[in-house]
């Protein structure tokens, strides 16, 4: 009887170890096409009618600036050596794409846009990192958007550990 336990608890225990560990050498590899332009240029024409709607002063009035889609960059770094991060963020309306993109893979990995100095759990979950290589896309949800200075991050919900982050920036 108590080999049969003993046995029962063993491969209990390789189960759970091999689910905490297995995403460390275990990749998945994302490939997702660039959001279309036709895409942007309907967002930047339903940006630029609920503009118009909604601001009480003239067309004549309005610049180029506030008809323009946000377009911010940010390069991806670790979080220390233990969790590495690289590639591209870009940033245009609400599409967000991550380009060249790898990152130490983890359990229960999430893509957040943070403010500076706000610990990732306060800010905007963009879903579930949908693999640790690739080009991929997410949407900020709602009334939510993107600025300099914030931050593109990818977190673990599990360990509440941050793998990486990429700081945002007017692209030139």
């Amino acid at each position: 009887m108590r080999k049969w336990m003993l046995g029962i608890a063993v491969v209990g225990v390789l189960g759970v170890g091999w689910w905490l560990i297995s995403p460390l050498f275990l990749d998945k590899v994302v490939n997702e096409a660039p959001v279309s332009s036709s895409s942007a240029s309907n967002m930047k024409e339903q940006e630029e009618n609920t503009m118009k709607e909604t601001d009480s002063s003239s067309p004549d009035e309005m610049t180029n600036d506030t008809m323009e889609i946000n377009e911010l960059v940010g390069i991806f770094q670790g979080a220390d050596e233990n969790h590495d991060a690289k590639g591209k963020v870009r940033i245009s309306g609400k599409n967000i794409r991550l380009e060249n993109f790898e990152v130490t893979n983890g359990p229960d990995l999430y893509v957040y846009l943070v403010e500076e100095g706000q610990d990732t759990i306060e800010g905007i979950s963009l879903g579930e990192l949908k693999g640790n290589i690739g080009n991929q896309n997410y949407e900020i949800p709602g009334d939510h958007s993107a600025s300099s200075g914030m931050h593109i991050v990818i977190w673990c919900k599990q360990f509440n550990v941050d793998f990486g982050r990429a700081e945002l920036g007017k692209a030139m």
